[in-house]
């Protein structure tokens, strides 16, 4: 693997790791925690300020308005974005955007990408993806899905209910995964207009961290009428389209959360070097030492997998494995660093003036968000024991 880094993206790690200090993180001091989001009237002058300093979409290519980064390139300008948890969304990459460019740019016809892809790109609306359903619906099976089109005419008709759907409040577009005619084989996706009659945000969800832009979501579908040039891709290509969504996206989320664990334990140091407690600075007590040690350790571990699978998809090899390993690792790993990032700062840790505490519960879903991680180690398992991969 050659992980020769050319001088343009060291160049713009810098520009982002700067544009990240001086004003992303200074921001995030605005967030509103009654709402659990970010004030509009911060993030939209911080994203005018990100196209400014060309930093804007910087994993499309360059002839559609990004940077033209490949995988590994991504992953190291991601883990810059992802030490503030405002910046991807002010640099116009993170989820579920981010995927659904991906996604749209790859299968979308020129009228689809018209109409959702360029104005995605550009910020101008934003999107959802409606693949998760309550129970009994599809979660980590997603062979028990339950919303179902039925062609009538030149159009079809969904009915379903679709379960913690981000960003769905506010956005234009959804891309929603249905059986058509009650048959998982025929899996599709459309894209809904969430101005489509029978479509019903029903709520934002409560949940233990931000909702973000558009929240997280509970939607229903109720004789919903798409047309036939709604349909990303063909009939029955769903789940193919899907895991050429969820692979790199699951691993972009991992580039993010290390940046987020590399933040919390840089945030632990600075206390550790400044707190004096039994006649010693804490950082020259032995035990916090191995706390940042362990962390040190995981941190390397998990970006080393992220970058060997960022390598894979980068030489269009078949990555699902290493990517289970990266997505299970980070995921563990962002929520140990940041435990122990409190551990060590104690109670102005567990309190609002550090920004742990938000970090701490935004962290907990990434164990269970595009796989949990005891899907991802039944996966790795079942490949060693079928010998598809070797140790």
């Amino acid at each position: 693997m050659n992980f020769d880094i050319p001088d343009n993206v060291l160049s713009l790690q810098k520009k982002i790791r700067l544009f990240v200090e001086e004003l992303c993180i200074p921001a995030e001091d605005k967030y509103d925690y009654e709402t659990g989001r970010m004030p509009d009237s911060v993030v939209e002058p911080l994203r005018r300020e990100a196209k400014a300093r060309g930093l804007w979409t910087p994993h499309l290519p360059e002839s559609e308005g990004g940077l033209g980064l490949d995988m590994v390139g991504t992953a190291l300008v991601f883990s810059e974005l992802g030490r503030s948890f405002i910046a991807p969304y002010v640099c116009n990459c993170d989820a579920p955007d981010e995927g659904n460019m991906h996604l749209l740019h790859l299968a979308a016809n020129e009228e689809q990408k018209n109409l959702i892809y360029h104005p995605l790109r550009k910020g101008e609306i934003r999107t959802g993806f409606a693949m998760t359903e309550p129970a009994p619906g599809a979660g980590a099976d997603p062979q028990s899905l339950q919303t179902n089109a039925e062609k009538k005419g030149d159009k079809y008709v969904i009915n379903g209910r679709k379960w913690y759907c981000t960003g769905a409040n506010g956005a234009k577009y959804l891309i929603v995964m249905a059986k058509v005619g009650g048959s998982f084989r025929r899996t599709t996706m459309f894209l809904v207009p969430t101005n489509a009659k029978g479509y019903t945000m029903v709520r934002e969800i409560g949940v233990l961290g931000s909702h973000g832009p558009g929240g997280h979501c509970e939607l229903l579908f109720e004789d919903v009428e798409v047309p036939e040039n709604m349909i990303l891709g063909r009939v029955g290509e769903g789940f193919r389209l899907s895991q050429e969504r969820l692979g790199p996206a699951r691993l972009t989320h991992c580039m993010r959360w290390i940046g987020l664990a590399r933040r919390a334990m840089e945030t632990a140091r600075t206390y550790a070097l400044e707190r004096e407690v039994f006649g010693s600075k804490l950082s020259d007590h032995e035990g916090i030492q191995w706390m940042f040690a362990e962390s040190a350790l995981e941190i390397e571990q998990g970006f080393m997998l992220t970058l060997k699978a960022a390598h894979q998809l980068r030489e269009g090899a078949d990555a699902r494995h290493i990517i289970s390993m990266a997505k299970w690792a980070v995921s563990e790993t962002l929520c140990k660093a940041i435990d122990r990032a409190i551990q060590i700062t104690g109670s102005l840790g567990f309190s609002r003036d550090l920004k742990l505490e938000l970090l701490y519960r935004d962290a907990r879903a990434a164990r269970i968000a595009d796989g949990p991680s005891e899907v991802h180690k039944m996966v790795i398992a079942r490949n060693l024991m079928n010998g598809k991969v070797q140790f």
